[in-house]
């Protein structure tokens, strides 16, 4: 489904599935709860003291004669207060100030209105520059030494929740099947590990402390209003009215605030896409003199990026304004009849203050309520492509439990065939078959489906007919990872991780010692470059290895696979990049190799493919000849022959 037409009741099944991963935290989340609900229930006595102060010290009502009752939860401590000095009042109220500034930061109507405790780093005009605010948000109604402490308290929670998330996504995006990433942007995969992973984080908090805030704060001040100032009931039924006309209000404009955010999103998404593009192929770009064509590309998509943002922002700005405009209207109806009422006695000058105090934090918590369900509506796009990936299937889904300690014999293809997702035929009815301590060469034109058919080993991808086997068992009974720890996969194209060369080699082997590491460096005819390096094995090789040329960064690889204990290596070109000498040396390495394990080579160079035991000869996508260098070669008219007089040829 498009992330900008989510319907509402997909809204909540992604809303549902949002809180789930809250259970881990709901103990936090309880705490921070109550320390909110302590904050807004000093808020809502605040204004009561300021009324005794006006009444009872300026106006001289005697305690107990006030033409409006106090509330049940405010009338005992009045009571206490019956006989008591003006100047006694106000010492009381001096110290009760004091206490509220020191709790909870303000005193009055006006400042509790604006108090707070919050904190945010500078941000840009577009969903990707705020993302790391929605990372580390946290917030207090209230200030003081309960507001810091209750911000504190809730900025650990929307941490744990955000690495939650992000770890979550980052190891869904490394289970996906290998073909996932040819088609998508490996730019659109980070935007949703960083920029979109803290948007959820955000709703699980919403969703669980705003409601009830919203409510219990709504629900109190209509009680309160309704007891204390039932004399006036224009301003009962406008505290009534002012929550539903707020929430309509929001309602209607919903749909409109979700397409534009998941527009923005996706903007986004894009501009990340050609930035990380861009400095992946920089060498090409450079090369070929199209720096001012990428930057143009950037600079366009960039500002679309820009400017989706800012249409979601209008949306925003209007929902709010609204929301402005129904609590002042309220007010202003109210004005009248509390000003009358004050003139003919049914009110007095102290409770303007609570009532307009209450009305400003009505339409505080009622805003707050509605617009809850609108930056829903932006954080829904960011949850639905959050939820999209980690909906996707992935390679373990397909696979046993059984765990595959070692390849014993060897591995079997069994009339296998495959299929690229658009439909095109890669294999057809392959049969296949290595044993350990062999070295099989697979050979053929370039899209024959070599690399295709040694994908299907470690379980890459799956076939569409026909069994793949390991040791006469079907892979699929296996365990994803016991079967991955089995069979290693050097690539054609060199892999290198910005890190230091030891931890580049061990990721072949996690536990491989420094000797080992050593020992499989010298195997790949790597261990001369780097002794030679400023730090040795200690030196970081830079972003992709930019510090190695292309044969130095493919020697690093190939010592990677071999200090894997992985019973089956396949490396694919192992000796494109290499000089004839390191050539010679690595092929009389694999020869010694093979006493271990199976060596599965992908190879066009004769040098390479002479010394393996069997040759399987592939013609698209089906293996048309197989057996021995010297067997294939007896072979009149033969395609392996005919590829191998070629070579021949050129080098004549």
């Amino acid at each position: 489904m498009s992330e900008s037409r989510i319907g509402a009741r997909a809204t909540f099944v992604l809303l549902r599935r949002a809180l789930y991963y809250v259970w881990p935290v709901r103990f936090q989340l309880a705490v921070k709860l109550g320390l909110a609900m302590l904050g807004v229930t000093m808020m809502l006595v605040m204004p009561w003291p300021l009324k005794v102060l006006i009444d009872h010290v300026i106006m001289g009502i005697p305690v107990g004669q006030s033409p409006t009752p106090y509330p049940p939860y405010f009338a005992p401590l009045v009571t206490m207060l019956e006989g008591t000095s003006a100047e006694g009042i106000v010492i009381l109220f001096v110290i009760f100030s004091l206490l509220f500034i020191a709790l909870i930061g303000a005193f009055g109507s006006s400042s509790a209105a604006r108090d707070g405790t919050d904190a945010g780093l500078a941000q840009g005009l577009d969903t990707a520059t705020r993302s790391e605010n929605l990372a580390n948000i946290s917030n207090s109604k209230v200030g003081g030494l309960l507001g810091y402490f209750e911000y504190r308290y809730q900025l650990r929670i929307t941490h744990n929740l955000n690495h939650r998330f992000r770890s979550m996504l980052f190891g869904r995006l490394l289970a996906l099947p290998m073909t996932h990433f040819a088609e998508t942007s490996v730019g659109d995969s980070v935007y949703r590990v960083l920029y979109d992973t803290p948007s959820i984080s955000r709703i699980c908090y919403e969703l669980a402390v705003t409601p009830v805030l919203a409510v219990f704060s709504i629900s109190a001040i209509i009680w309160t209003t309704s007891y204390s100032f039932a004399a006036v009931p224009s301003i009962v039924w406008a505290a009534w009215a002012v929550t539903p006309l707020t929430l309509v209000v929001t309602f209607l404009m919903t749909g409109l605030a979700r397409r534009r955010s998941a527009e923005s999103r996706q903007a986004g998404a894009e501009t990340t896409a050609t930035l990380e593009e861009g400095m992946n192929n920089i060498v090409a770009v450079q090369s070929l003199g199209a720096n001012k064509y990428e930057r143009g590309r950037f600079e366009a998509e960039s500002e679309t990026s820009f400017k989706q943002f800012r249409n979601y922002m209008v949306v925003v700005i209007g929902m709010v304004a609204l929301q402005v405009f129904i609590g002042m209207a309220m007010v202003f109806v109210v004005f009248f009849d509390v000003s009358e009422a004050i003139v003919d006695g049914r009110m007095s000058a102290g409770d303007y203050g609570v009532v307009f105090a209450y009305f400003l934090q009505l339409i505080g918590s009622t805003g707050a309520l509605g617009a809850l369900w609108f930056y829903l509506q932006d954080n829904i796009a960011a949850m639905a492509r959050v939820f999209q990936t980690i909906d996707l299937p992935f390679d373990a889904e397909i696979h046993g439990d059984q765990e595959l300690q070692m390849i014993l014999q060897g591995v079997a293809l069994k009339h296998v065939s495959y299929s690229y997702p658009d439909g095109t035929s890669a294999l057809t009815d392959i049969n296949f078959a290595a044993n350990i301590g062999e070295m099989i060469a697979l050979v053929g034109a370039t899209g024959a489906g070599k690399s295709t058919l040694t994908y299907l080993l470690p379980g890459f991808i799956s076939a569409d007919g026909g069994q793949t086997l390991v040791d006469d068992q079907d892979i699929v009974s296996y365990s994803f990872e016991s079967l991955r720890r089995n069979v290693t996969f050097v690539f054609q194209e060199a892999l290198i991780f910005d890190d230091t060369v030891t931890n580049n080699i061990r990721l072949g082997n996690p536990d491989a010692s420094g000797p080992e590491i050593r020992q499989a460096a010298a195997t790949a005819g790597a261990l001369e470059f780097i002794d030679a390096l400023p730090n040795g094995f200690e030196t970081r090789l830079g972003q992709a290895g930019g510090t190695l040329s292309v044969g130095q960064k493919q020697r690093i690889s190939i010592a990677r696979g071999l200090v894997s204990p992985a019973r089956v290596l396949i490396l694919d070109e192992p000796t494109a990049s290499l000089d004839p000498e390191t050539e010679m040396a690595l092929m009389a390495a694999l020869n010694s190799e093979r006493e271990r394990r199976l060596l599965i080579v992908i190879a066009h160079r004769l040098s390479t493919i002479r010394s393996a035991d069997r040759i399987y000869f592939l013609e698209q996508g089906s293996i048309v000849e197989q057996g021995s260098h010297a067997e294939l070669m007896q072979v009149e008219g033969g395609a392996y022959r005919n590829f191998v007089n070629l070579q021949l040829g050129e080098v004549a």
